[in-house]
């Protein structure tokens, strides 16, 4: 019988064969993996052997998730790949499974991720949880604003004086990141390319930001604008952020971004130009409930008593009785509440991504459909968007 294992690559050696398994599942022979792994930190890695043979794995990245303006500690996995070769027995659903178990047992209530594949991740108890959607939209369509603010370009290295904008931000927004030094390396050091910022405002008090990268067009000299990230904190940053950007039309072709259905940068424009490109959704698993409804904001006030199935990490039973934005959660026997959830459908609610009808039809959600939407009534809230890409 072969011995499988899931462990952190030993070496560099092992992290070099991971390597080759993430570029055959990716088809990206030319991304810098090293710059990735050490990125994610190696102690962050994953792999799964089959006698010494590396036959897959992943990394996960360790930052928070705000809700209800409280970041909640969460792991968000990236880079799972399997080998072609060994696809089919089995080796992703166990280095899931126990990756998520470890995390959970560190005391992290959450993980996400951007699927390529739903139905091996809903196997292991993710579903479907928010969106972020890819934006284009023609530059010479942008407003042309105004100059009335000063602009100045900035070091994309030193990001400390923007980082407060960002965070002051996300926390009025449902699913943005608590971003960790590796996700603000991954908006200002691309893969490819090179990223640049502009301030709007004063230095003194900046009143926002964006950072771009310039995407080379078939067109000789034409360009594409990536947004790598941008905050506009007053009506008179915005202006300016327009003004910058419709400068670059000469050349500039097209601006890309990635935003939400309620896009606030697609509320700027005066036309309806901008098309999306892409519809992602991302998933979320709840890996401990109590903690992960403990530790989260709320807007409304109210009670509920649930049961949630949990085939990997185990069933339980919650009381939860939400006051003045935070809630008091007990474990309580399984079995005896009126009304049952997947974990899968836990995940949806709790985003506040998901309808309970919708769940009930999708089979997550058995019993009392009253005291289930009772239940999806506290995580009423904002439009779940994640603005990073990991």
């Amino acid at each position: 019988m072969s011995h499988i294992e899931v462990r952190t690559p030993a070496d560099e050696d092992e992290r070099t064969r991971f390597e080759r398994v993430l570029q055959e599942s990716f088809g990206v022979d030319d991304l810098p993996w090293s710059t990735w792994m050490e990125r994610i930190g190696h102690e962050n890695l994953r792999i799964v052997t089959e006698d010494g043979a590396i036959r897959g794995g992943l990394g996960f990245y360790r930052f928070g998730q705000f809700w209800g303006g409280r970041a909640v500690k969460l792991a968000g996995l990236a880079g799972v790949g399997v080998s072609p070769a060994s696809r089919g027995r089995g080796f992703a659903r166990r280095f899931l499974v126990d990756t998520l178990a470890q995390v959970r047992g560190e005391g992290v209530p959450l993980a996400a991720l951007y699927a390529t594949s739903l139905a091996v991740y809903r196997s292991v108890g993710f579903e479907t949880a928010g969106t972020t959607l890819r934006f284009a939209a023609p530059i010479a369509s942008l407003p042309s604003g105004d100059a009335a603010l000063p602009c100045e370009a900035f070091d994309v290295d030193d990001m400390a004086p923007y980082r407060p904008l960002y965070e002051a931000r996300a926390r009025t927004w449902s699913g943005h990141l608590d971003r960790s030094d590796a996700i603000w390396a991954r908006i200002t050091k691309p893969y490819k390319g090179i990223a640049r910022g502009y301030r709007f405002g004063p230095a003194s008090a900046p009143e926002g930001y964006i950072v771009y990268m310039h995407a080379p067009e078939e067109a000789a000299l034409h360009f594409g604008v990536v947004v790598r990230d941008l905050v506009l904190t007053t009506p008179a940053a915005a202006r300016r952020c327009m003004s910058l950007l419709h400068g670059l039309r000469s050349l500039g072709e097209e601006l890309r971004w990635l935003g939400c259905a309620s896009d606030p940068l697609v509320s700027l424009l005066p036309e309806q130009t901008a098309k999306v490109t892409e519809h992602g959704r991302w998933m979320l698993r709840v890996l401990d409930p109590v903690r992960a409804l403990a530790e989260r904001g709320y807007l409304v006030d109210g009670e509920a008593r649930i049961d949630v199935r949990d085939r990997e990490l185990g069933d339980g039973g919650l009381f939860i009785r939400v006051r003045d934005g935070r809630a008091d959660v007990e474990g309580v026997p399984f079995g005896t509440a009126p009304v049952t959830l997947d974990v899968r459908a836990l995940a949806a609610l709790y985003t506040g991504f998901a309808h309970p009808t919708s769940l009930r039809a999708a089979g997550l959600i058995e019993g009392d459909m009253r005291q289930a939407a009772a239940f999806a009534r506290l995580f009423v809230d904002h439009e779940p968007w994640l603005c990073d890409w990991f």
